[in-house]
């Protein structure tokens, strides 16, 4: 499949099955070895964000690809104090 194929497969999944998740996820990529990246479109704790995550996992294993893996994408670094400093730190 294409990227925009993808794409728009996982889309389609998450539409039906978002009431499920409880969480604003968005689809930020799908490369062609089975990795998916997504983000929330709003501020999810980190004590819930891993319990969505792996239920997405699994929802997508077992209705497009067993081979899927779900990651999340990185935020950048939102220490104010850091940025007034122009320290940057690389990951």
């Amino acid at each position: 499949m294409s990227d925009v194929e993808r794409l728009v497969v996982i889309e389609r999944t998450l539409a039906a099955h978002s009431s499920g998740l409880g969480a604003n996820l968005v689809v930020s990529g799908a490369k062609q070895d089975g990795q998916a990246i997504f983000h929330f479109g709003e501020p999810v704790g980190a004590s819930r964000r891993g319990s969505i995550l792996l239920d997405l996992e699994e929802l997508l294993k077992a209705t497009i690809d067993p081979g899927i893996t779900v990651w999340l994408e990185p935020l950048g670094d939102r220490n104010s104090l850091r940025n007034l400093r122009g320290i940057e730190v690389k990951s």
